[in-house]
């Protein structure tokens, strides 16, 4: 049964715009106490006329304390508020990355079923209509090369291209991340400030150095200053993958052939 929506009085509907006005589509309780304090003097009445109008459907609750505010119907039901927004509000500290940012630089062209970002903080993930929000943890000292984009009238974290490349060989490495990767790298290789990538792969561990050395070497992109970087750390191996046996003896890496070929 879907969410029942009263008429809204003027005065509320003129708060509500209000509300938006200052805050975006979507705003926490204290951001709607504040935009309705003209309307109502006393806190108890700001908090049960939130309570009310997220009954009626005005206000639709994203998590505890976070809401969707609306004021017109129709721009409801044509889900016309970016995830991205939404992402950021379920956790400030955080930036989108994946295929979600690959698509925002035009880079991946499928509709995708979550929206996944990367966080310094607690990594929880939620569920709102038919999308989920997967936020995945790194250290203090990862949690960098992102940018901030205008969605919908409000700034939003949005991983820099070289930087989803890190993300995927760090966070979410396997055979089809690997291959993803790959193609991306070849497809978009204009799009990317690889004396960047290299720059930031600094900052990572040796495995996921040797896995990016090894691709930019298949596709032909210089990587002497990290296989400088590499070198110097010559001990053990890695692998691109659990199941990749084929290896490389530049990269100390095994490697897949049917992903590379």
């Amino acid at each position: 049964m879907g969410t029942k929506h009263t008429i809204l009085s003027n005065r509320d509907s003129r708060l509500l715009e209000q509300a938006v006005l200052a805050y975006g589509q979507v705003a926490t309780t204290d951001q709607l106490g504040k935009a309705f304090e003209q309307g109502y003097a006393r806190k108890s009445d700001r908090m049960r006329r939130i309570s009310f109008l997220a009954r009626a459907g005005w206000l639709v609750r994203i998590k505890k304390g976070l809401y969707l505010v609306v004021t017109d119907l129709s721009a409801l039901a044509a889900g016309n508020v970016s995830n991205f927004v939404i992402s950021n509000a379920l956790n400030g500290k955080s930036y989108v990355s994946f295929a979600n940012a690959l698509n925002w630089y035009g880079m991946f062209d499928q509709l995708t079923k979550s929206v996944d970002a990367v966080t310094n903080a607690r990594a929880r993930n939620y569920r709102f209509r038919d999308t989920e929000f997967r936020f995945f943890r790194v250290k203090e000292k990862l949690f960098f090369g992102f940018t901030k984009e205008r969605a919908d009238g409000k700034i939003v974290n949005i991983a820099e291209k070289e930087k989803i490349i890190l993300d995927y060989l760090s966070i979410r490495r396997n055979a089809s991340t690997i291959s993803l990767v790959l193609e991306k790298l070849k497809e978009h290789k204009g799009a990317f400030d690889f004396t960047k990538m290299i720059g930031y792969a600094k900052e990572y561990n040796l495995t996921i150095q040797r896995n990016l050395g090894f691709m930019l070497d298949a596709i032909g992109v210089s990587t002497e200053a990290l296989y400088e970087i590499a070198r110097k750390k010559r001990t053990g191996f890695s692998k691109m993958h659990v199941s990749a046996k084929t290896f490389n003896a530049k990269w100390r890496l095994y490697y897949d052939p049917g992903i590379i070929d």
